[in-house]
């Protein structure tokens, strides 16, 4: 607790330039005016980072600054950067979130080991998808099912551009963190606009799997190395608006990284501080519990692939745990939790035994799989003329039902062993059916 009072005031310490009046801030050579925050989370090495929404005080312009404070010097200010790396290297999916600039800085009143970097993101007026979802709750409505199909496949999509990364044509990035590490005279990093850098890592070799740049395998394609996969390890919505109400903790999601575009119409990746290199083999024991101890610090618990809960060694470790987290995340959207926050709600077990032992249904579900019947549902539809348990399109509760091949991705997707569960084009080419298939028109890819 002591912890979050001393970085809630190194916070607006660093940021109020001139008191009473705004709040301000320098990124670099641009000057900012915070006007609200607008997240927080826990970050790695016992950090937090902060998203606020500022306002370019020259042009006027709208952005998100993510703030993540990095306590314990280089190891942790490199770990916050392998999030900076990670905007860049897919900064051409339109998917996918990209960086402005970024900057690394001392905090006032701080000591030298302390750095804060600061990554200067777009702003997305309409939020996260778990915003929408907690609306759904909050007004006891639903996505339409087409929609929701169609934000769904957009995720998909931006996981294929890392699942089966491929560098931009003619271009090569390279990334070093040592000239950030020196802030210049205004306590921004020197890197310049874009934060780029030709400095090498020289302890690269040295490193292990978890441990390498993201940027390592895009220099390897610039050469014509081969293309190696990324995976994201946190997919999920966000918080459900019943936990953020009865569960928050210090150790709970407070945001999604599913934004949605101002459109309305086109889902946006984004927190890539989880990007990993995939597939990750797990050769010893220490390698295992490396992979766990990263997924228990990155991978929020009911998003989070049983897989990443107790690594074996001898298994590989791939891009399957993202179709793990996208079967829940749908899940969520349908139903307005996660399966397994659900489930283990109803059974009062531990949230990683019912991970671990894929014990999930549906809410008309009973527990041997097939829909419950509500007798009073289907007395009152008998009543109407329709004849149906709960009427057409509706479920046990006379809530409007899933469609079974929605419901099948689903299941596709929560299979607890890794090799059942789809690949990313897999996944895509059966959500393109399932949208093919919904009322509202022919699907266009």
């Amino acid at each position: 607790m002591a912890q979050i009072f001393q970085d809630l005031f190194y916070s607006f310490g660093n940021c109020l330039s001139c008191f009473p009046g705004s709040p301000t801030l320098k990124v670099n050579s641009r000057s900012f005016k915070i006007l609200q925050l607008l997240g927080e989370s826990n970050a790695t090495q016992g950090g937090f980072s902060y998203v606020y929404l500022v306002e370019d005080t020259s042009s006027g312009e709208h952005f998100a600054l993510k703030k993540i404070r990095c306590p314990f010097g280089a190891e942790s200010v490199q770990q916050a950067m392998r999030e900076v790396e990670a905007y860049r290297l897919f900064r051409h999916v339109p998917n996918i979130i990209s960086s402005f600039d970024h900057a690394v800085a001392t905090e006032r009143g701080a000591d030298e080991g302390t750095k804060t970097v600061y990554v200067l993101l777009p702003y997305y007026r309409r939020g996260n998808l778990q915003d929408m979802i907690n609306a759904n709750l909050v007004n006891h409505s639903k996505f339409p099912e087409r929609h929701l199909m169609t934000l769904f496949l957009g995720v998909c999509k931006a996981l294929r551009a890392m699942h089966d990364y491929h560098a931009p044509p003619a271009e090569r990035m390279e990334m070093g963190n040592e000239a950030d590490e020196h802030p210049g005279p205004s306590g921004s990093g020197s890197g310049g606009r874009g934060g780029r850098s030709s400095t090498k890592r020289t302890e690269e070799e040295e490193e292990t799997e978890q441990e390498r740049p993201l940027m390592e395998s895009e220099n390897q394609l610039g050469q014509g190395g081969k293309i190696k996969a990324y995976a994201h390890r946190d997919i999920k919505p966000g918080m459900s608006l019943i936990t953020v109400t009865y569960k928050s903790s210090a150790n709970s999601p407070r945001a999604g990284n599913i934004m949605i575009d101002d459109t309305g119409s086109n889902p946006i990746l984004m927190d890539l501080g989880s990007v990993a290199a995939s597939p990750i083999p797990v050769t010893s024991q220490s390698v295992a519990l490396q992979i766990q101890e990263t997924a228990a610090e990155h991978s929020t618990m009911p998003y989070r692939a049983p897989e990443l809960f107790d690594v074996q060694t001898g298994t590989v470790v791939d891009t399957k745990v993202d179709i793990w987290s996208l079967g829940c995340t749908l899940f969520a959207c349908l139903v307005g939790k996660s399966p397994f926050e659900m489930r283990s709600d109803e059974t009062g077990g531990t949230l990683s035994l019912c991970i671990m032992g894929g014990d999930w249904r549906f809410p008309d579900q009973s527990p041997n799989g097939a829909k419950r019947v509500n007798s009073i549902q289907v007395a009152k539809a008998k009543a109407a003329g329709t004849g149906g348990a709960g009427g057409a399109g509706e479920g046990s509760s006379g809530e409007p039902a899933i469609s079974e091949p929605i419901r099948e991705i689903v299941r596709e997707c929560l299979k607890v062993e890794p090799a059942e569960r789809p690949d990313i084009h897999q996944l895509i080419t059966m959500v393109e059916n399932v949208i093919q298939n919904l009322p509202g028109g022919d699907y266009d890819s």
